[in-house]
């Protein structure tokens, strides 16, 4: 099958992301081609540079999905040492020879290969019989993953799910927990994220799980624990639902941030907050 493609790890699958494949979509079209994303099925920087690797806002399970549901056939290689190695021209020769591609679309600031060459280098140039093109420039500037991340970290929610197009998820299993939201009327699923992926700000979140809108803690408990060390949980409590989720895999929505985490003088004094973030919640 003759294809276009592109490259990259795609961490978000935001809007920056989308304007990218839009072009080889339009590309496609014009040639007959069929469009094809290439990702791997980790961070490049896991093997050449560990201690560097960014937060995930996407596993590679979740970047396969948000991909196949634009409509594109995916391909996720195995970022391995051999495949470090390959130069820009080796690795386009590897895609023209396994994959069948005749047009390569390069992001505008993107670079590949072992020699990390760009647009200027490889744009309209023919390599290994694949033909190259780079894209334009974002019209959204500033939309990047690292930019995303940096929002999150400052619990701007409203400004990561606007870069990303859609709300901030949080992919993780609900395990036990000390139960003491029972207590208080106000039950919540404890959720284990997946390692290394990234975490909003400490705070209280609106978000959404299992079609109910939901208050989300995201912190260390302060009035429960008393202590800064403590670990950090991630606890969201339904609205409107009953029933057991232990075990479960879950995906939690995070729509906007309601609040800061703060120390209350007791459990009467938490439940009071509870129950003003349940209202503002609903409004949202």
């Amino acid at each position: 099958m003759r294809r276009a493609a592109v490259v990259g790890t795609f961490d978000g699958v935001h809007r920056g992301h989308l304007h990218l494949l839009d072009t080889l979509r339009r590309l496609s079209a014009e040639r007959s081609l069929q469009p094809l994303v290439v990702t791997f099925s980790r961070h490049p920087l896991a093997l050449m540079a560990p201690e560097r690797v960014p937060a995930e806002l996407t596993d590679a399970g979740s970047r396969r999905r948000l991909l196949e549901a634009e409509g594109f056939e995916v391909e996720v290689l195995d970022f391995n040492e051999d495949l470090r190695r390959l130069s820009a021209a080796e690795f386009l020769e590897m895609l023209r020879a396994r994959y069948g591609v005749e047009l390569f679309v390069l992001g505008f600031n993107n670079r590949i290969g072992s020699d990390r060459l760009g647009a200027a280098e490889l744009a309209g140039r023919t390599i290994g019989g694949v033909q190259v093109v780079a894209a334009t420039e974002n019209p959204e500037p500033g939309v990047s993953s690292s930019a995303i991340r940096r929002a999150l970290e400052q619990g701007d929610v409203d400004a990561a799910n606007r870069m990303l197009g859609r709300p901030y998820v949080i992919e993780g299993t609900v395990v036990s927990g000390r139960q003491l939201g029972r207590t208080i009327g106000f039950p919540t699923a404890n959720i284990e994220p997946a390692p290394g992926a990234a975490l909003p700000a400490v705070g209280v979140y609106a978000g959404r799980m299992l079609g109910h809108k939901a208050v989300v803690n995201i912190g260390r408990r302060p009035t429960v624990e008393g202590r800064a060390d403590a670990p950090l949980s991630i606890e969201a409590h339904l609205l409107d639902f009953a029933g057991e989720l232990y075990g479960k895999h879950v995906s939690l929505e995070l729509l906007s941030r309601l609040r800061g985490e703060q120390k209350f003088g007791g459990l009467d004094e938490l439940k009071k907050a509870i129950e003003n973030d349940v209202q503002n919640a609903r409004n949202i």
